[in-house]
């Protein structure tokens, strides 16, 4: 890791620093397509980072909201419109990045927030998940897992790439069973900073319109 790399995490630590609530204050949702609901429109121009399957395309259609979907992948197996990050030559009103980060070093990460940035447009929005490091185990159930995100440097490394508006939830479908572990543990989960829901998500803007 480069010091250009490390001056920008730890500009984003100090960004975070005392903007953010406890864990389990901030809101939580059922998942991170939820929040790319919210924040897109019919006809707008989506990239799909990390889209193997191209299922985020499939949702949408479900969904009725028909929006111009372009796919980035590395996995040449699968058909997608980008296999090349650098590449891509057009601008979008949104990108996404689900359950992608945490398998990439974080040199490489910065790097992926700094051209997500570029090629948004004014008022463009970023949607990321990853899995959250405050659940006790999720994150380690995958052993293709290379990086964990806290969500605070998760906002901060966002804010350190120039976009602002930034929101962080929870995702995870707390059941009933999640439901009384969490009341029931409370005092530890506070203590501790560690929470039951499976996933975090983010959603920021690039500064304009």
């Amino acid at each position: 890791m480069s010091f250009t790399e490390w001056n920008e995490i730890m500009k984003g630590r100090k960004v975070a620093a005392g903007k953010l609530p406890h864990i389990l204050k901030l809101p939580i949702v059922e998942s991170a397509r939820d929040l790319l609901l919210k924040n897109i429109k019919k006809g707008d121009s989506l990239l799909d980072i990390g889209a193997n399957d191209r299922n985020i395309e499939k949702f949408l259609k479900q969904k009725g909201m028909d929006a111009e979907y372009r796919s980035f992948d590395i996995d040449k197996t699968l058909k997608h419109d980008y296999y090349d990050f650098n590449a891509i030559d057009m601008k979008f009103d949104a990108i996404v990045a689900f359950e992608v980060i945490e398998h990439m070093e974080v040199p490489l990460v910065v790097e992926t927030f700094k051209r997500a940035f570029s090629l948004l447009k004014k008022g463009g929005v970023f949607v990321i998940s990853t899995p959250n490091v405050c659940h006790p185990v999720v994150f380690w159930r995958d052993c293709t897992h290379i990086t964990p995100f806290r969500y605070d440097e998760l906002f901060g490394l966002l804010a350190a790439t120039g976009f602002s508006d930034i929101e962080i939830a929870r995702c995870g479908r707390y059941r009933l069973k999640e439901k009384l572990m969490s009341l029931y543990y409370k005092p530890l989960l506070k203590m501790m900073r560690m929470d039951f829901a499976s996933g975090i998500a983010a959603v920021a803007r690039v500064p304009g319109r």
